[in-house]
């Protein structure tokens, strides 16, 4: 399988919760308690039987926007330490245990038995693979106004800065 293909799951899983919200704020797919639930479920991020308390949805917004910082950062091609130390703050709420299997492959897997920390758990894991297989940098937020669409930025160079519905031609 091309690395790309492999890549794939671990970006999308970033990029759809980035692109939870418009820049603008419009369009907010986790605007309620209720509605991050359904779209925490219909991700495979949440179990059917699984819910989130008051200060978990609030954490979950908080993971969701230092995510976007970080993506924002990859678009501007800077280094942000404050929205990096806000999403490793974010993820500290995830418990992930290395796992080997038994040809002797690692992997990260999540270890978590409440819901909300598995689903931060998850998304660790996935950024911890698209780092590992180089997607992590080119990960980035549209700089489109209004925009803010996460993407991935498979352009020959660092500089694609617009998602596909944002880029010209």
């Amino acid at each position: 399988m091309p690395a790309e293909d492999s890549a794939a799951g671990p970006r999308n899983l970033i990029q759809s919760l980035a692109s939870t919200v418009r820049a603008d704020g419009a369009a907010d797919q986790l605007s309620t308690r209720e509605d991050a639930v359904g779209w925490l479920r219909a991700a495979a991020l949440l179990p059917a039987d699984g819910g989130l308390s008051g200060s978990d949805y609030g954490a979950l917004l908080r993971l969701r926007d230092s995510l976007r910082d970080v993506l924002a950062a990859h678009t501007a091609g800077r280094q942000d330490a404050a929205a990096a130390a806000r999403l490793t703050k974010a993820l500290a709420d995830g418990r992930v245990v290395l796992t080997v299997d038994p040809a002797g492959a690692v992997g990260l897997a999540s270890a978590a038995r409440a819901s909300y920390s598995n689903t931060v758990a998850l998304v660790a894991v996935a950024i911890a693979a698209a780092a590992a297989d180089g997607t992590w940098l080119r990960l980035k937020s549209c700089a489109a106004p209004g925009c803010g669409r996460a993407f991935y930025d498979g352009s020959a160079g660092p500089a694609g800065d617009r998602c596909e519905s944002h880029s010209a031609g």
